[in-house]
């Protein structure tokens, strides 16, 4: 992508003080990493969980930064020595990243004229994902970034080679800003956005204009990070209270006992609030979501009319998924009678709910992302009804993450479902067999086993007519992180390559 060039002074716009000299160097990038520096680069020296940008920034500057933003902390005697030998502005600030977000956001001016963003503990891909497939579905270039990367790019015609972005829920705001600008230009004229706890209290969106916000629900996850509930609600309020534009829209789960929160603090903004639920006061009130043969009925009421909706989706919580999204769709301006009636239409995200093909006894396998407490007690809520033999759960839980909630998905696993495996999921630096234990301390009757392709490969060995496996914990990730490896795992793919030697050995 061809670099932009830009005045320091037009960059900072009013964001951050900058010395009268300073204001006429031309910028030509960004960069928040010091290994990507190029020669005109304003270079972001921000402070992280494992390390400090500052520590970078004398490779900035060789590399060829014209200008450093950096936090209010004092500097080291030897970086700012450098900075003033090399005549590199170093502007200090007391919040780096909103400032880099709003730069982002000026440097790569284009983004797409409708932004929408979900957040929430549960349900942020799905939504967004689904949300998407309306909009492509009303022949509008739509696209969809979160956990799943970039989705609907295959619909874009580009010129050149499109960015990839880095592998988070949110990613940073100037890889964002930097992808987004080419797409809209391309042509993309809608974007939903999942909204993380940590993008949105790391600022990455506060440089999008977001005319939509949907919250989906708020439970147990990632308090190794946030440290407790208050926290972490509150980095999610933001995407209502900070980011949210007036005029905009607020489609908000009423069932979820956050949701009251979020209400009071936009009752003196003009922003639409639309709830959904099966709160009797819900404006889209949920009547019945039940199982058919090919998936589910939702019936839904709103303003006195009632929607009788199929869905080819598995799972409860997958049918709410595709109601927030539809509304979402209708308040961003496609008519309710069009969103809702393209609802039947809607295929599942990959690892969201996903169908693992062809067990030789016709047991059903499914492969989804459910790595907390809430999110694997509804997935094995809405399997339980199709299992007439056993439900089977195979999962673990991730190193470095929040080690309080594995002895509850344990608890969960063993009051719902049958038979249970417990096996590894994304270690990283931890012992892999305390994390086991630390399960299995709350489910007496699960069976440990690894590695998981083994846990994998025993757990559809088991299984007989009727039975239900869920595989848990990793979804769509093709990947195992293993102390500093990422090694190659895909749930789905073992589950697949294991079922057809099993089809194989019966020939």
């Amino acid at each position: 992508m061809r670099r932009q060039h830009l005045h320091l002074t037009d960059l900072c716009h009013d964001l951050i003080e900058i010395p009268d000299q300073a204001g006429a160097i031309m910028v030509t990038g960004l960069a928040v990493d010091s290994k990507r520096v190029a020669a005109g680069d304003l270079f972001f020296a921000l402070a992280g969980t494992h390390r400090d940008g500052r520590d970078f920034i004398g490779d900035a500057i060789k590399a060829g930064a014209v200008a450093i933003v950096t936090g209010a902390l004092p500097l080291a005697k030897d970086i700012a020595k450098l900075a003033k030998q090399a005549a590199i502005p170093i502007l200090q600030c007391e919040n780096p990243r909103r400032v880099m977000a709003k730069m982002a956001a000026i440097h790569w001016s284009s983004q797409p004229g409708m932004v929408a963003a979900v957040t929430g503990t549960n349900g942020k891909t799905s939504t967004t994902e689904f949300l998407r497939q309306l909009w492509q579905r009303a022949t509008w270039q739509a696209i969809a970034v979160g956990t799943l990367g970039i989705t609907g790019t295959d619909m874009i015609k580009s010129e050149g080679a499109l960015l990839s972005l880095p592998p988070l829920t949110t990613p940073d705001s100037i890889s964002l800003h930097a992808t987004l600008a080419p797409l809209t230009k391309a042509g993309v004229t809608h974007l939903a956005l999942e909204a993380s706890s940590h993008g949105l209290e790391q600022h990455r969106l506060d440089g999008l204009n977001i005319h939509i916000a949907a919250f989906t629900n708020l439970s147990r996850d990632h308090l190794d990070h946030h440290r407790d509930m208050d926290r972490y609600f509150a980095a999610k309020h933001r995407l209502f209270t900070d980011l949210l534009s007036e005029g905009g829209a607020a489609i908000i789960n009423l069932d979820d006992q956050y949701s009251a929160a979020i209400i009071d603090s936009l009752q003196d903004r003009a922003i639409v609030i639309k709830t959904f639920g099966y709160a009797e006061d819900a404006d889209f009130r949920i009547l019945s979501i039940t199982p058919s043969g090919n998936g589910l009925d939702m019936k839904v009421t709103y303003q006195g009319q009632t929607w009788d909706i199929p869905l080819a989706l598995s799972g409860t919580f997958q049918a709410i998924n595709a109601l927030t999204a539809a509304v979402m769709a209708h308040l961003g301006g496609l008519p309710l009678h069009d969103a809702l009636g393209a609802l039947p239409y809607l295929k599942a995200a990959p690892g969201r709910m996903q169908t693992v093909h062809g067990h030789p006894t016709g047991a059903r396998v499914v492969v989804d992302y459910a790595h907390t407490p809430d999110a694997l007690a509804a997935a094995l809520a809405a399997l339980r009804p199709e299992a007439s033999g056993k439900l089977v759960v195979l999962f673990g839980c991730g190193g470095d993450r929040d080690p309080g909630k594995r002895a509850m998905m344990g608890k969960v696993a063993c009051k719902i479902a049958d038979d249970v495996i417990i096996t590894d999921d994304n270690p990283r630096s931890e012992d892999p067999a305390s994390i086991r234990s630390a399960i299995l301390e709350s489910c007496a009757k699960a069976t440990e086993i690894v590695p998981r392709d083994k846990a994998i490969t025993t757990a559809l060995a088991s299984l007989v007519a009727g039975d239900v496996l869920l595989i848990a914990g990793k979804g769509h990730e093709t990947g195992q992180l293993i102390g500093n490896e990422t090694l190659p795992f895909d749930d789905a793919s073992v589950a697949n390559n294991k079922i057809r030697t099993m089809r194989e050995a019966l020939q």
